[in-house]
Formats: C-alpha cells, structure tokens, sequence
C-alpha cells in the first residue's frame, strides 16, 4: 500500500553528526555489478508480516539481483535462540532486524559482531542521527510512542496535543487506554512530561514523581492494552478515546480508514536495528546486505508501503510533502520529539544487578495492584 502519491523532489533535511568511527568515504559494496553466478546465501532475521513483505520486494529482491547472494528470511529474532546457535558453534543466522534492548543483551552475551563502518556508505551512514549509529548496529526503522486519538471524539485540531492534554480529562473528556505488560516497559517518560518536565530534561528518570503522575491518571484509564495492535483496536472502536501506542500503527490504521489519527509532538522514539550475529560465515555478505538497505531511496519505498519512519534522512528527498507527515522522522516531526534512552533503561543499578527495566517492571505490577 502506498501513502501517498510518489513526488521526487529535493528537501532540506536534518544534519545527522558525524559518521561512527571514522567510516571510509565508499565502502567496497558501493558500486556491486549484476551477479553472474550463485553466491551463496543469507539469513536474515526480522518480525514478519507486511514489514518482511515490503523488504522482500525493495530490498531482498534487488540485492539478489545485483549480488548473486540469495536472501532467506525468517523470524522473530531471539535471543535465546542466537545464543543457543553460537555457543553450539551451528551459527546459522546472519543478520538480524531488532530493538536495543535485545541488541545491547546480545552484546553483553558476547552474541554479535562489531559492524565494520568502512564497508557502509560514508554518504549514507552521515544521514543517520547519531542516535542510531552504534558500534554494534544501526538504526533504521523507527518506531515511536505517540497520542493516538479517535476522531471522532476528538476532530484533528481539536485534539490533545501534549501529554499534559492527555492527562487533562476536564478539557479533553474520554476513555484513556496504555501499555501493561506486553513487553513494554511503564511510559514514565510521557508522565513525567504530562507533569512539566521538558523532553531535555527526562533522564535520569525521577520515578517517584513519574509514579505519582500515573496515580492522576489512573481513573481515566478504560483498559491497559498487552499488544499495540490491542491498542489500535481499542481507539478505532472508540472503546478508547485516547491512547499512547504506537505512533506508525496509527497512521497504517487511518490509511485504512479507521477514525484514527497521531500527534508527534513529544512522542518517545526508538529503533530496530541491523546487527550481525556472532561468527557468521558470512560477515562481508552480511555488511554488503545492511549497505544495500540503508540506501535512502530503498528506505523511502520501504516508508511507502509500511509507514515507519527511515533512519537515513535523506530518504525524504524521495518523498513527497504529504507522505513525509505521516512519518515520525520527517524534519518537521523529528524536532517535537525525543529518543528513548536505552542505556538508561538497560544499565544494572544497585546490589542485586538488576536493570531499571527489570525492577521497574516489578514496581508497574505492584502499582497496578494498589489500584
């Protein structure tokens, strides 16, 4: 599905930083001539569904195309699973499609490959924010926490335009719905916004300030969704009226004609990333792979069919003014938000070793209990 009618056209886009680690200007992979020959194959490992669908058609296929090399999907990635295949030594995953979470789990394990930046692109890595260049992966398929509301209880224009409007149920009246459990941590960020902390202040997190904003917007709340699609569902039947999901999710249902819209303004985003697993036998394959993707027209058609934002800004060259306002890295939607610091989230604080995700999840479902 297309979002919009295609228009190339030349745009001014967000100064990205400098490339990681000193990348080579052109990567060996740069310039790959049409394949004569089979030359073996890839696995690569992402979450399926209409998203692996639109990269078999605008990256698998080119790249077996240009390359020779076959590309096999599968999924969902696992940890458990990479683990079990490098400490067996049967290794037969290549590259894998994932969150940082996941992704800095797998480095402290040992379980992935440093990515070798000189045989990226500099051209391309230099559009990446900075945020989304790690030594071990690169972001390129942003996903956000956004207001998702129902329009018709709240037309567009008429609608909460920050979280302090989403906790403000006298002015903005309706049924609230947010994420318990379903593998998402507690969105302490968005309360301690609703609450008056600017965007640039959030971290380190003042959980009990966080917590006692939930507890105001507690009785608002219709249902705690355990899945985004859950979520979707809820606001496009109006059993929500308001909702913090998935911001992509709620463009993909307006685009199918649910009365659903999002606003970007203080949205949480984040990224799934290209990683290499550990001891692959395919490692120069598999970085030839991750530089055909990130390609900014590749990730503007990828855009088009799955409405993700693309972490190479320069795929908004190939898009057109309306199909760059649905997505979340659009320059314009880029600067009303922040990004999810993961290190935050995933650093071992205290005694017990545990991670502010781990506890903090213990303390979610103590306070869901006290309700």
């Amino acid at each position: 599905m297309s979002i919009g009618s295609r228009k190339i056209k030349r745009r001014h886009f967000l100064a990205a930083g400098a490339a990681f680690g000193g990348a080579a200007a052109a990567g060996p992979f740069f310039h790959v001539r049409p394949a004569k020959a089979d030359k073996g194959q890839l696995v690569v490992v992402s979450w399926g569904g209409s998203w692996t669908k639109a990269m078999r058609e605008h990256i698998f296929t080119g790249f077996e195309r240009e390359t020779g090399i076959k590309v096999l999907d599968d999924a969902p990635p696992n940890n458990a699973k990479v683990k079990a295949m490098v400490d067996s030594g049967n290794v037969t995953w290549d590259i894998l499609e994932t969150d940082m979470p996941a992704i800095l789990s797998l480095i402290k394990d040992d379980l992935l490959e440093p990515l070798d930046y000189s045989k990226l692109d500099k051209s391309k890595v230099d559009n990446f924010p900075k945020e989304l260049r790690h030594e071990y992966a690169i972001g390129h398929k942003i996903y956000s926490f956004n207001i998702v509301y129902n329009t018709d209880t709240f037309p567009t224009g008429k609608h909460p335009k920050s979280w302090a409007d989403v906790w403000n149920n006298d002015k903005f009246s309706g049924k609230r719905t947010f994420n318990y459990k379903g593998g998402v941590s507690p969105q302490l960020e968005v309360a301690l916004i609703a609450d008056g902390v600017s965007k640039d202040s959030i971290y380190p997190i003042d959980t009990e300030r966080a917590w006692a904003s939930f507890d105001k917007l507690r009785p608002n709340v219709s249902k705690w969704y355990g899945s985004h699609s859950e979520a979707i569902q809820l606001i496009s039947t109006r059993e929500a009226d308001i909702g913090c999901t998935i911001g992509p999710r709620g463009v993909t249902a307006q685009m199918e004609g649910a009365p659903v819209a999002v606003e970007y303004n203080e949205g949480k985003m984040a990224s799934d990333n290209w990683c290499v697993v550990k001891n692959t036998k395919n490692y120069d394959a598999a970085m030839a792979f991750i530089n055909y993707a990130i390609d900014a027209q590749r990730m503007a058609k990828m855009s088009q069919s799955v409405p993700y934002g693309p972490g190479n800004t320069g795929a908004f060259e190939f898009l057109s003014d309306s199909e760059a306002a649905l997505l979340n890295t659009s320059p314009d939607n880029l600067k009303k938000q922040f990004w999810n610091n993961v290190e935050w989230w995933a650093t071992p604080r205290g005694s017990d070793g545990k991670t502010p995700r781990e506890y903090l999840a213990e303390e979610y479902t103590k306070w869901m209990l006290k309700g």
